[in-house]
């Protein structure tokens, strides 16, 4: 029987490349749909909020309502709603932003918004997260290493002709042993000071 299968390797694995790559679309067709579900949701809270003066209060009934009303609806406690109108009223102002919103998982969305301080910070996550596809783990440990501050540090470093006529040199010298070691540290302390 493998005499036979041998020949169709080649075949199968097109095939299961196929069958990932499908799995993948829709991994990523439902988490688009969970967060434009959860951006609306947080857009109505939001404008409750202000128009009607909703409170944590009606949050919970509400919270409260959908657990009893739609037990097969899971994640929408008093916490996740106020989360989701959190992530509204943070980017719903944002055109550049809003659409990263939607590229990311929900759990990569709730670390920038609990852990980044400013929009800059947040702008450098989601941008990040959504080129590398960083999971939540990896989007963790970048946040904790410092990534956005290293690379705003690392940009500022850039002798000012570099930053000006190169700007997509920008935010390369991360490491101050390379700067060390090519001599460059030295004339950029002494083009900024």
């Amino acid at each position: 029987m493998t005499k036979s299968i041998k020949p169709h390797i080649s075949d199968f694995t097109e095939i299961l490349t196929i069958i990932k790559s499908g799995r993948s679309r829709a991994f990523q067709a439902a988490n688009l749909a969970l967060i434009e579900t959860y951006w609306a949701v947080g857009g109505y809270l939001s404008h409750k909020v202000v128009e009607s003066g909703w409170g944590k209060g009606v949050i919970r009934e509400l919270a409260d309502w959908l657990l009893i009303n739609a037990s097969d609806v899971k994640g929408y406690s008093a916490s996740n709603l106020w989360r989701m109108m959190q992530l509204y009223d943070t980017y719903a102002g944002d055109e550049r932003l809003a659409p990263l919103v939607r590229a990311l998982s929900w759990s990569n969305n709730l670390l920038i918004l609990g852990q980044c301080k400013t929009l800059e910070e947040k702008e450098y996550y989601l941008l990040s997260s959504s080129r590398a596809n960083w999971s939540k783990r990896e989007l963790q440990s970048q946040i904790e290493r410092s990534s956005f501050e290293r690379t705003m540090l690392a940009d500022l470093k850039l002798v000012p002709p570099v930053r000006e006529l190169h700007q997509d040199v920008a935010g390369t010298f991360k490491d101050t042993y390379l700067l060390d070691f090519s001599h460059v540290e030295k004339r950029i302390k002494n083009t900024v000071s």
